[in-house]
């Protein structure tokens, strides 16, 4: 009768080892993830707090031809307030993400707010008209944010955007 060979043990212990993950190739699985889901949450924050700014200022589109017939007929100069231009008072120019716009010398300055995150409470961002200038009679376009005013035209008022630009959408920027 034939014996087993010394090494039968060392086998079944080897397939044993071998069988599945070990415990540190889990923790490395697990760890990879947590850092791919970490790189991936706060661009999806960043994107859902640009369409959140995108739906905002979409509010205020109605409000810039009013803006715009001011100008036309006050010989080229913008309104100075709310008032001026029969907008609603600042506090009462809301939305849901919107604290108020209160317009100086034309610009409508956007304050967020209500369920934007709280990082960005308080924060400002400015739509601003933009002209030919001694041209009353040229159209009156407008930028927001950060975005630059093209050669031959000029800005009204100030800018007073203080956001980071990664939150803003690309036309803001």
């Amino acid at each position: 009768m034939r014996r087993p060979a010394k090494c039968a043990p060392a086998a079944a212990e080897q397939h044993a080892l071998t069988r599945g993950f070990s415990m540190l190739e889990l923790v490395m699985v697990i760890a990879v993830i947590a850092i791919i889901a970490s790189l991936a949450i706060p661009s999806q924050i960043g994107a859902v707090t640009q369409k959140r700014i995108i739906e905002s200022l979409e509010l205020l589109e109605p409000y810039k031809p009013q803006i715009e017939a001011y100008y036309f007929s006050h010989g080229g100069s913008f309104p100075k307030d709310n008032a001026e231009a029969s907008l609603p008072e600042p506090d009462k120019l809301i939305g849901k993400y919107i604290r108020k716009v209160d317009l100086r010398d034309g610009v409508m300055h956007m304050y967020l707010g209500r369920d934007m995150p709280e990082a960005l409470h308080n924060k400002i961002i400015s739509i601003r008209p933009i002209f030919v200038k001694d041209s009353p009679q040229s159209p009156v376009s407008w930028v927001c944010g950060y975005d630059a005013i093209p050669d031959g035209l000029t800005g009204a008022g100030k800018n007073l955007t203080d956001i980071e630009k990664a939150h803003l959408p690309g036309r803001c920027r």
